[in-house]
């Protein structure tokens, strides 16, 4: 090749790089320009040569201009129109006007120049995004058939006073088919038919009810299973208060087949706010008041129900200390975030809970198949009794040497349970249930302590009367020094005497508890049933 040539073919491929060079410069340096590229439209306006403001502030308007349009409902021989703004239509500005600036700036520059160079001359189209609330859409539908709707009815059962059950019938609701005009509404808008005098046909549908006659018969609730009832001082307004409010936490709740219930989880915390009051409660072996005393024999009357319709105890505590209103051994302590009664339903059936508070008495009542009902009897034994102590105190605003019981002693027991079923009069069964320990409460005493003024004396009787009365101070004084009441009575335990029961050669007593049974008769432990003297319900 002769120098000519060779300086020619140099020169050529020298033009043919710049010439490369400035293409492909230019083709990026139009890559960095805010502009849409020419030829990119959306549902017809032209967006090319417009900056992403520019183009955002024209499909802004558009979609106000679109929302502002309304559709006609047709339902049930009624009408009615909306705007497709009010209908929950959302058109994606943002998202439309980044993809019309992204065409053309896509690949490598020579495919950014070949697809700017197509959609120039051919034009682009940006598919309309967008979407519509399917609640908002459903709130405006059912607001504007509210007329020819009609809300289905479950089956219900029906617990008489009586104590029968009766089971009324579902019957079907008419709706309307929101989702078939939903799908209509997407797809006027997406075939652009919204300036068209757009209509929506909406169809009614039948509406099922949650629950049927059928379902409710297969629950086998037909009757009384077990019922139980128990006293109080109907003169304890706040207990009484918060028995109510216990019991009907507990009214009305069923229980399947299988599943567990606690009583802390459906009566809740024992607070203000859920409306219970001051009243005495058992804490650290004493009675005082606290928000919701009382609740405890709600859960022990329902403890009595379940023992009655046998239904399997999880979880049971007895108070610490001896209550008045059920035999021993058959109260069921509860405490929010500690001491729980809890229960399974074992039974083949499901089991409602009822209950009532009139007068002085609750009672809980338990629904269910009453081909599982049997004659189920409790029977307590007292293993063990433990004396109270008597406590004397001194109390300076009683006269020197008197003394007054401030809280009468009770003593503790150890007690055994057991279940006992019957069928057809025979014991076909004999469970042992939770054992209680009651600890002993202290007798306690107030020994006056304020000094008593002496009689004015006459005579000769001066000198008798101080002697004696130096005497009987000094061995009160000593007395007390002593840690003996005064008047030489003994202190120590003395429960024996003081509830005039004899302790001594009698270490096991039976309490045969069937004033309640499964079959539904109401019977009513008080506080006559327990033994001694009892503390102020817990």
């Amino acid at each position: 090749m002769n120098s000519k040539l060779k300086t020619a073919v140099i020169i050529a491929a020298v033009a043919i790089i710049s010439a490369l060079t400035s293409f492909f410069t230019m083709v990026a340096w139009a890559g960095k320009s805010d502009k849409v590229f020419p030829g990119v439209t959306v549902r017809g306006t032209d967006l090319g040569n417009m900056t992403k403001t520019e183009a955002g502030q024209v499909l802004e308007e558009y979609a106000r201009l679109v929302g502002r349009e309304t559709v006609t409902i047709r339902f049930d021989g009624h009408s009615g129109s909306v705007e497709l703004a009010g209908a929950g239509l959302d058109i994606k500005v943002d998202a439309m006007v980044n993809k019309a600036w992204s065409i053309g700036r896509e690949g490598n520059l020579l495919t950014q120049w070949q697809e700017r160079r197509a959609v120039a001359q051919n034009g682009r189209e940006i598919p309309l995004e967008f979407s519509v609330s399917r609640k908002k859409f459903g709130t405006v539908i059912n607001e504007m058939t509210k007329a020819v709707r009609v809300s289905p009815k479950d089956a219900a059962l029906i617990i008489t006073d009586e104590d029968t059950v009766e089971v009324i019938d579902s019957a079907k609701g008419v709706g309307v088919d929101i989702d078939d005009g939903y799908r209509q509404l997407n797809k006027l808008i997406e075939e652009n038919k919204i300036t068209e005098n757009p209509e929506i046909a909406l169809q009614l549908i039948d509406i099922n009810p949650a629950r049927t006659k059928e379902d409710l018969e297969k629950m086998r609730v037909n009757g009384l299973l077990a019922s139980f009832t128990t006293k109080f001082d109907a003169g304890k307004t706040n207990r009484v208060y918060n028995i109510k409010v216990a019991a009907a936490a507990l009214d009305g709740q069923m229980i399947k087949p299988g599943e567990e219930f606690s009583f802390n989880s459906i009566v809740g915390p024992r607070s203000q706010e859920a409306g219970y009051k001051m009243a005495p409660t058992i804490l650290n072996n004493e009675f005082i008041d606290s928000l919701g005393g009382g609740v405890c024999q709600v859960s022990t009357t329902l403890y009595n129900t379940l023992l009655l319709a046998n239904v399997e105890i999880k979880e049971r505590s007895n108070h610490s200390l001896v209550v008045s209103y059920v035999p021993l051994g058959q109260d069921a302590a509860v405490s929010y975030g500690g001491k729980d009664l809890k229960f399974r339903n074992n039974l083949p059936g499901a089991l409602i809970i009822k209950s009532s508070v009139s007068g002085n008495r609750i009672t809980l009542k338990l629904f269910g198949d009453t081909s599982l009902r049997k004659t189920i009897k409790v029977v307590n034994t007292v293993v063990k009794e433990y004396p109270f102590k008597i406590i004397y105190k001194d109390d300076p605003a009683l006269p020197k040497g008197e003394q007054v019981v401030d809280q009468k002693g009770v003593k503790g027991y150890r007690v055994t349970s057991r279940m006992l079923i019957y069928e057809g009069g025979n014991l076909v069964e004999s469970r042992t249930l939770s054992p209680s320990y009651y600890k002993p409460l202290d007798q306690v005493v107030l020994v006056g302590t304020k000094p008593v003024p002496a009689k004015p004396v006459q005579g000769g009787q001066t000198g008798d009367q101080t002697g004696d009365q130096t005497g009987d101070q000094t061995g009160n004084q000593a007395g007390d020094q002593a840690g003996q009441p005064p008047n030489g009575e003994p202190g120590g335990d003395n429960s024996g005497d003081s509830t005039g029961e004899d302790n001594t050669g009698n270490d096991s007593t039976e309490n045969d508890s069937t004033e309640n049974d499964s079959t539904g008769n109401d019977g009513d432990p008080s506080s006559d049933t327990s033994p001694g003297d009892m503390p102020p319900d817990g």
